[in-house]
């Protein structure tokens, strides 16, 4: 194999695929490497860590068609540190030694052959539907700041992707908070329910997010039994579905609400960041107490207390209840300028927040108890 191609082009195709570097693949040696094969006029490179699997093409200049595994940090240090305006030129000998040129620089790195990679799975096109990558962009960075991180219950590190009723849903929760976004912008042949892993989800969003796409672009998503695979022009994620149960989330939704207020959003986040800074660091609690006319934010811990207010226009009866900050700063970060709405019950029951005039997002947020 041999090819010329421009060192930015690598570097960014590289850093596509890089997502799949995790912990795991330091204990199979060739998880550690990435393919490298001739395809399309083309490079197509791969990285797996054997959950998920990246695929992304890259413009270079073929001379000689083949491939090759090599070790994806060692070979991206040396691209690197190439000369900023000097081609990196590539070639692979009989005995799968990779030489990587640029100016007057000179490597030589050891690879190994295709054939010793895992062998990854092509996208099933036959159970597919198509989204266009501003809805979905829209739904998983909406959504999935609410997945858990914590690996003892697995299901919940993954989000909901439920098609029922012609209404195709994302949910994500950690058991704490909820975030649900909805649309009947999609058509899809069956109904189905699957839990996506957040990992490939959010390499995805990095990836639209770092592309030239445009937001009527479509994706393509390939469903199989146990799998899931998203096609963007010529990039491809593939992941595994996780296994299990996701909590029957529609139990968790209000359906009254006592108390209803409207807020502005830049500035409530504003407040709450204040509150933040003094409120404990694990497990903070900010308390909101609504007033007429007004919303008084306070905290206190150790070596420090807080309190600061907003007018809002609020009418009834002085109403307490409290937060960990954090989960109400994600919420309004997603929200963005727009107003927020939140509908109470009790100081000890699940809150509503939700954006007027759009019923595409759901916010779900469990009040902590305190003395």
């Amino acid at each position: 194999m041999k090819i010329n191609s421009n060192r930015e082009k690598l570097i960014k195709g590289l850093q596509t695929i890089q997502a799949g570097v995790s912990a795991k693949t330091g204990t199979i040696p060739i998880l550690q490497n990435f393919l490298m094969e001739t395809e399309d006029k083309g490079l197509k490179v791969v990285f797996t860590d054997l959950e998920m699997a990246i695929k992304h093409h890259i413009n270079v200049d073929v001379k000689t068609e083949g491939s090759i595994t090599i070790p994806i940090k060692k070979f991206m240090e040396i691209v690197q540190n190439m000369g900023e305006e000097s081609e990196v030129n590539i070639s692979v000998d009989d005995s799968n030694r990779v030489a990587i040129n640029s100016g007057k620089s000179k490597f030589k790195l050891s690879g190994a052959p295709k054939n010793d990679y895992p062998v990854i799975p092509d996208l099933d096109e036959s159970n597919s539907f198509k989204i266009p990558s501003g809805i979905l962009f829209s739904m998983i960075s909406g959504t999935i700041f609410s997945a858990s991180t914590e690996d003892d219950r697995h299901f919940l590190n993954g989000l909901l992707w439920k098609y029922e009723k012609e209404i195709f849903c994302v949910v994500a929760t950690d058991g704490r908070r909820l975030a649900l976004a909805s649309t009947d912008k999609v058509k899809i042949k069956k109904d189905f329910k699957i839990i996506v892993p957040s990992k490939i989800l959010n390499e995805m969003v990095k990836f639209i997010k770092s592309s030239d796409i445009d937001d009527k672009d479509e994706i393509l998503v390939g469903l199989s039994p146990n799998q899931i695979g998203f096609k963007i022009a010529k990039t491809v994620f593939i992941s595994r579905l996780i296994e299990g149960n996701f909590p029957a989330y529609d139990q968790i939704i209000p359906k009254t609400k006592e108390i209803s207020v409207e807020i502005n959003t830049p500035k409530l986040a504003a407040v709450t960041k204040r509150a933040a800074i003094c409120s404990n660091e694990r497990g903070g609690v900010v308390k909101y107490t609504f007033k007429k006319g007004m919303l008084i934010v306070n905290s206190s811990s150790q070596t420090m207390d807080f309190e600061d207010e907003l007018e809002v226009d609020y009418k009834g009866k002085d109403f307490q209840i409290s937060f960990n900050p954090k989960f109400i700063l994600d919420i309004l970060r997603t929200v963005g300028e727009q107003n927020i709405i939140l509908d109470f019950n009790t100081p000890s029951t699940p809150v509503m927040a939700r954006i007027p005039g759009n019923e595409d997002f759901t916010y779900i947020v469990m009040p902590l108890r305190t003395q």
